[in-house]
């Protein structure tokens, strides 16, 4: 195993106050407000290193306080800003996780054609060999990525120091009876805590059980609600306006819609779906996230493989639904989905079978394709979905004292 891929240490919170932890160090030429200042501008690999230098610096860079300052700091510039962005990739039935740093392949591509990620443009930055099964789902937050394998086994990562914590399962979910799962994890700002969201899916509707971070317990929620997962691969709830969301079906009359749980509130909600959204086994859909809106992706194999998207402009609202038709076709690719970044002129979209990305731009409706060559492997080899989970991550520091690649939605 590479360096990259050593094995995962366990999370560490910090408890003490802030002020203490920098007089402890006695920094005799420099005020405590500068020595605060300069650190906090420190990109996270540095400070990982500087971790190792005394304990009053290690409990420094992983206070809370201090964590929030160097987020505030990553934003400042868009320079500094674009230069932590990357993409991480997860291919199903691997424990791995892949990213590449979006941002300087761009600006040596200039993204004026077709371009390709090469072997040595690919970071492997988490692998865990004690993993009896393949990572089957991520979800990224802030940073934090929680995961789970086939054996439903939960974890959460912190994949720019490779912390690692296995979660305990919820007492009293039973499995029984359960045909599928559906999994969320996000941060209830009204709490100040993150949340994993548990979904069981029986015949007659689905339960959520709640897991708090900071209590490190679980809460069932006793309702049962009428509705069933209508999309059969799409297992991870789509974080949009404080709420997790799933393509559903009503439980009566099988119709299409969408169920949101409000992580707040811890309620379930419906939102209508687009209007003349048409189903047909030639029309494949999924769910995602458009510049921070709704978006349902359609992949229409009777019309030569064209792919529509519908975006929700304004939550909650049904008639703010707005059709959005891409000038890509392609017969193999399954659904094109949006993805957490931007450019001046373009969105970042990827393929879903095809493991392919593309910089659209929707002005004039161009765009040109990046093909990753380290997955042609498995592109060969399998006949499903190489990318199962995308987004865009900088390096800073997560609060509750944990180091980790903060996501920028």
């Amino acid at each position: 195993m590479s360096e990259n891929s050593a094995k995962p240490k366990d999370l560490q919170i910090n408890q003490t106050p802030l002020k203490h932890l920098i007089t402890m160090e006695n920094q005799r030429n420099l005020p405590t407000e500068i020595v605060s200042d300069i650190l906090s501008r420190v990109p996270v690999k540095s400070l990982c290193r500087f971790r190792c230098v005394s304990k009053p610096w290690l409990s420094l860079i992983t206070h809370p306080d201090f964590v929030k300052l160097h987020y505030n700091r990553a934003f400042e510039k868009e320079g500094i800003l674009h230069q932590r962005r990357r993409v991480l990739i997860d291919v199903p039935g691997s424990n791995s996780l892949f990213s590449f740093g979006i941002d300087e392949f761009l600006k040596r591509n200039d993204h004026g054609g077709d371009a390709e990620v090469e072997e040595s443009d690919i970071d492997c930055v988490y692998c865990h060999e004690e993993l009896d099964s393949g990572v089957m789902l991520v979800v990224p937050c802030n940073g934090l990525l929680f995961f789970t394998v086939s054996n439903l086994d939960l974890y959460l990562l912190n994949p720019a120091t490779r912390e690692s914590k296995k979660l305990p399962g919820p007492e009293g979910f039973g499995m029984d009876g359960c045909s599928y799962h559906l999994f969320g994890f996000g941060f209830d700002h009204s709490a100040d805590d993150y949340k994993v969201v548990y979904g069981r899916c029986f015949d007659d509707g689905v339960d959520f059980g709640v897991y708090m971070l900071k209590t490190g317990s679980w809460r069932v929620i006793e309702e049962r609600y009428p509705y069933k997962r209508a999309v059969t691969d799409d297992s991870k709830g789509i974080l949009v306006n404080g709420g997790f969301h799933w393509l559903s079906r009503r439980i009566g009359d099988q119709s299409i819609m969408i169920m949101a749980f409000l992580l707040a509130e811890e309620e379930v909600r419906e939102i209508e779906a687009p209007p003349d959204f048409t189903e047909s086994d030639l029309i494949y859909f999924s769910l995602g996230a458009f510049r921070e809106c709704l978006c349902v992706s359609q992949w229409i194999l009777q019309d030569a493989g064209n792919h529509e998207f519908w975006v929700m402009k304004d939550y909650g609202v049904s008639q703010s639904w707005t059709k959005i038709k891409l000038s890509i076709v392609m017969l193999d690719s399954g659904n094109i989905l949006p993805a957490p970044y931007r450019t001046k002129s373009h969105d970042l979209l990827f393929a879903k079978w095809i493991s392919d990305f593309y910089l659209y731009n929707f002005d004039d409706h161009t765009f040109c394709t990046m093909s990753i060559t380290l997955f042609q492997e498995f592109r060969d080899a399998e006949s499903h979905s190489i990318v199962s989970a995308l987004y865009v991550a900088i390096r800073v520091l997560l609060a509750e004292g944990l180091l980790l690649e903060q996501e920028r939605t």
